[in-house]
């Protein structure tokens, strides 16, 4: 998985938040494919809840878990260190009343094992059928901490 510099990941990570607020990825589909034109891109879908209903491939090298090991997991207590929990079970309930997040930044998540990896994250909220809960997706791609 490719480890991009601080600037590639920014202007990648907000160009598809950008074009996700735009209406690019009207569709489900729409979305997916962008994510498979850019595979080193780790999605995260999750519920208001924090239940994980998707989990890309890089995802699953980036943090060390199959798809089949998070499914209706806590995204949050899986990844996100502990001093960050509140702030983001908070960040979903504001979402999920705005359809908003706060903009894309950079931060320390966790692996599988223990350790720390360095990711420019994103996060979305689609809901793409009428009447339904929203989804909320995260988007990372793993940052060289030397080039941060």
């Amino acid at each position: 998985m490719k480890k991009y510099t601080y600037p590639e990941a920014k202007k990648l990570i907000q160009s598809i938040c950008e074009a996700a607020k735009n209406g690019a990825y009207d569709t489900r589909e729409k979305f997916f494919a962008m994510l498979n034109k850019n595979p080193d891109v780790a999605s995260q879908g999750y519920n208001a809840f924090g239940k994980i209903f998707f989990w890309n491939n890089a995802s699953a090298h980036l943090y060390g878990y199959s798809e089949h090991a998070v499914f209706k997991k806590d995204v949050i207590e899986l990844i996100l260190p502990p001093e960050l929990r509140l702030f983001a079970r908070d960040m979903i309930q504001v979402a999920r009343k705005t359809g908003k997040f706060p903009d894309a930044g950079s931060c320390d998540l966790i692996r599988s094992n223990g350790e720390y990896v360095t990711v420019f994250s994103g996060h979305l909220v689609f809901q793409w059928d009428e009447g339904t809960e929203p989804e909320f997706y995260c988007i990372d791609v793993a940052i060289d901490p030397v080039s941060s």
